[in-house]
């Protein structure tokens, strides 16, 4: 009898601590130190490095509303360069939103300075003290990390470049 009564106590206590192990491995995959959920993509670590560079690019008037335009180039090419930015950063009142549109231009053979708009691409954010959440993008990952990387610099370069015009 009494061997009867340890060996349903060892039954009851073996699926007592299975429960209790699937309880911690469902806590730990879903507690985002156990997952990947604190990753930030590079591509999300360049877009906000673009708004810190764009909100101390000159003087912000209405610091609600900030918004940059500057040409860039994606071919290596100086002398053409094709692609129009606008970076813009509002507020909504609870949030600070930046949308980045880039317009892509073709050349008119005959006419070496008429240039006709072939295709524009937005990227639109939510920007937070410590996060970005991208809510609409025309661009895969990939492509968005190597473009903006080009935004970047070329914003860099333009800050350089009125630095030198200004002394």
């Amino acid at each position: 009898m009494i061997l009867l009564r340890n060996s349903g106590r060892r039954a009851i206590e073996g699926k007592f601590y299975v429960f209790h192990a699937w309880a911690i491995v469902l806590f730990l995959l879903s507690h985002p130190i156990a997952t990947n959920a604190h990753i930030v993509p590079e591509h999300h670590k360049l877009l906000k490095d673009i708004h810190d560079e764009v909100v101390h690019f000159g003087i912000n008037k209405d610091p609600d509303l900030i918004k940059r335009e500057f040409w860039m180039d994606l071919d290596g090419q100086e002398d053409n360069k094709e692609e129009h930015v606008v970076v813009m950063r509002y507020s909504d009142g609870m949030n600070l939103r930046m949308t980045v549109q880039v317009t892509y231009f073709s050349e008119d053979k005959g006419k070496r300075f008429v240039r006709f708009a072939k295709d524009t691409k937005l990227v639109q954010c939510c920007i937070n003290e410590h996060d970005l959440e991208i809510n609409r993008s025309d661009y895969s990952d990939k492509e968005m990390e190597k473009l903006f990387n080009n935004i970047l610099i070329a914003i860099r370069n333009k800050k350089e470049l009125l630095k030198l015009i200004k002394h």
